[in-house]
C-alpha cells in the first residue's frame, strides 16, 4: 500500500477539501506536469488551469478542475491555494459547456471589441472544468 500524506485546497472563501489519505496528486504547473507521491522534497508550484487528480489509499480518485495558484509540498503535507478550484461531482456540465461555446463564439468574432486573451482563458476554465467532471 502506497503512503498517505496530507493534502488540503484552499481558496480565497473557503476550504474547499481536506484528506489524510491521499497518495498521489497529478497536476500541471506552469513549467509542465507534475506527480507528488508521500515523502516529496519540498516544492512550491505555480499552478496553470487544468484538471487536478487525486489519488486515494482505498484505490479512489477525484478531480478538481484548479484554475490558477500555488501548490506547496512541506512535510508531507500538501497544500494548494488556487484562485478558484472546484471539485468533480459540484461542476454544473450544462454551464461549462455553455460558457464553452461563449468562449468559442468570441474567438471566431472578427469584432475589435473582443478581448482574445481574456476568452482563451474563459474557455480554457472551461475546458479544465469538463475535463475534471468527465473524470468523476
Amino acid at each position: 500500500m502506497a503512503t498517505p500524506f496530507t493534502f488540503e485546497i484552499v481558496t480565497p472563501d473557503k476550504m474547499l477539501f481536506s484528506a489524510e489519505n491521499v497518495t498521489y496528486v497529478g497536476f500541471r504547473s506552469l513549467s509542465g506536469g507534475l506527480g507528488i507521491k508521500a515523502k516529496h522534497l519540498p516544492i512550491i508550484a505555480t499552478l496553470d488551469i487544468a484538471p487536478m487528480k487525486l489519488e486515494f489509499t482505498d484505490g479512489t480518485a477525484k478531480s478538481f478542475a484548479v484554475c490558477g495558484g500555488f501548490l506547496e509540498m512541506k512535510d508531507n503535507k500538501c497544500t494548494v491555494l488556487a484562485t478558484i478550484a472546484e471539485a468533480d461531482t459540484d461542476i454544473d456540465t450544462a454551464r461549462a459547456n455553455a460558457a464553452k461555446e461563449r468562449a468559442e463564439h468570441r474567438l471566431q468574432s472578427q469584432s475589435n471589441d473582443i478581448d482574445h486573451a481574456r476568452a482563451e482563458r474563459a474557455l480554457k476554465r472551461a475546458l479544465t472544468r469538463l475535463r475534471a467532471a468527465s473524470k468523476a
